[in-house]
């Protein structure tokens, strides 16, 4: 561990060392976040995001070993060999694209570290390529301790690594302890193995090489390298925009009409228990209102469907603008709306319930035609009426048909004889159409006849 702290503090230009540090963690934290966003890609969408990751993670640890090269300081001249420089960069994103591949495999868990593991091994080969392609005029010698544990090092480290970014639900603790791991391989496996290479020069005369020209150097091939880490940065930041617009969208699809913009059922329903919530807490009252337009059937049949979508969507438009922070309106299908009013009294949802006929009663311009749709209103209020929210919204309902079939032009409030009215009619007529199915009904009739001459007369 001396020898290596040595190796770093006495033979490297430690500028350099730190624009390779710096490097080395902002490639491994796009690299590992570009990979896990694999995970849940399918198909090419998921070698895509593994390509992306491998191009990233391979551009930067390629960088950060050359740059922490171009900053040792050896006791001798220096050359790089530019094929196997290039060779080093084709080995570390090849190597990565098998890598990735490899831990992506859904089959086993044990395909994430085994591919973390590879990634290592590649890290290693690009290190030990590059070291080929720096040629010294001197001799070199080896200290294979240390060349086995600067392949042990990225291999335990990227294996575990891998294994932790390579779950959907990643957060944002388990993310940075790989990137800490990922960083750990890196440095170790570059620092050690230059601890490892012992050069004895042949000569003591060479020219000095130019401080100058080789923090040029690499400070422009970090450049390049920032680069194409952001431009994987870019990705995933475009790609995570566009993720969380889809599932804005899905979401507020999925939670209102599409035809009139409302709350749906699904909103309405959350809304109830909210308010419910809230209700308990404070003390105060809620009313659940049901709303059944009256004339709808009759704008769909004379004036066409198209006509009917744009009377609800003008009704629904000018309820949502009335509305004030305590009341809800969602349309729950066809021409059934339902509101939610937080209240302490009675009175305070008979003049909601007023303000939302008024809009009903308004003319609306179809085309070049006016018609009124009105609409048959009943409430029902919390904890009054009922305390259960189904129950609640079954009654506001009852109410609404009470109003419906009586021809109210006023809301109607839920009462226990509108209920029971309703409950009887609505009994009566699930009883006949038993009847019906069960061909259980049969016809009488009386015959009248004329006393005088017997003749039937009906």
């Amino acid at each position: 561990m001396m020898t290596v702290m040595s190796c770093i503090t006495n033979e490297h230009n430690l500028l350099l060392v730190s624009v390779a540090a710096l490097i080395c963690l902002f490639g491994s934290a796009i690299t590992l976040r570009l990979l896990n966003r694999a995970v849940s890609a399918s198909g090419g969408q998921r070698f895509g995001w593994q390509f992306l990751a491998a191009v990233a993670g391979g551009g930067g640890v390629w960088t950060t070993h050359f740059v922490a090269m171009l900053a040792y300081e050896p006791s001798a001249p220096v050359s790089f060999d530019p094929v196997m420089t290039l060779l080093s960069l084709v080995i570390a994103m090849g190597g990565l694209v098998a890598s990735f591949s490899i831990s992506g495999i859904r089959a086993n868990r044990m395909f994430a570290p085994l591919g973390g593991a590879v990634v290592g091994l590649s890290y290693s080969a690009m290190h030990y390529t590059g070291m080929f392609a720096f040629s010294v005029m001197g001799l070199i010698e080896w200290q294979l301790g240390y060349v086995v544990a600067s392949i042990l090092l990225p291999v335990v480290c990227s294996a575990v690594a891998v294994a932790l970014v390579s779950r959907p639900d990643l957060r944002a603790q388990r993310f940075w302890m790989a990137v800490t791991l990922f960083v750990m391989g890196i440095v170790g496996l570059h620092f050690t193995g230059m601890a490892a290479y012992r050069i004895t020069p042949l000569t003591s005369n060479f020219p000095e090489v130019s401080p100058a020209a080789a923090l040029a150097l690499g400070l422009a091939i970090a450049i390049v390298a920032l680069i194409v880490v952001g431009a994987g940065m870019a990705s995933y930041l475009i790609d995570t925009d566009v993720r969380a617009h889809s599932q804005q969208q899905l979401r507020y699809m999925a939670a209102h009409d599409a035809l009139t913009g409302l709350p749906n059922r699904i909103s309405f329903t959350d809304r109830l228990i909210e308010v419910l919530h809230e209700a308990r807490g404070s003390g105060r009252k809620f009313a659940v209102i049901g709303i059944d337009l009256n004339r709808f059937k009759e704008i769909n049949d004379t004036l066409g469907h198209s006509a009917g979508d744009e009377a609800l969507r003008i009704v629904s438009r000018r309820m949502a603008q009335s509305l004030d922070s305590d009341e809800f309106v969602a349309r729950l299908g066809g021409d059934e709306f339902a509101a939610v009013k937080t209240c302490v009294t009675k009175k305070e949802v008979s003049a909601f319930a007023d303000r939302l006929a008024e809009i009903f009663g308004r003319p609306i311009r179809v085309g070049n035609i006016e018609v009124t749709v009105g609409a048959s209103m009943g409430a029902a209020i919390w904890p009054d009426d009922a305390e259960a929210p189904d129950e609640l919204v079954n009654n506001a309902d009852l109410a609404m048909y009470h109003a419906k079939h009586t021809f109210l032009d006023v809301p109607c409030f839920y009462d226990s004889g509108i209920g029971a009215s309703v409950r009887k009619r609505r009994q009566l007529g699930e009883a006949l159409r038993h009847a019906l199915e069960q061909d259980e009904l049969a016809i009488h009739y009386q015959v009248q006849k004329s006393l005088s001459t017997g003749e039937v007369q009906g």
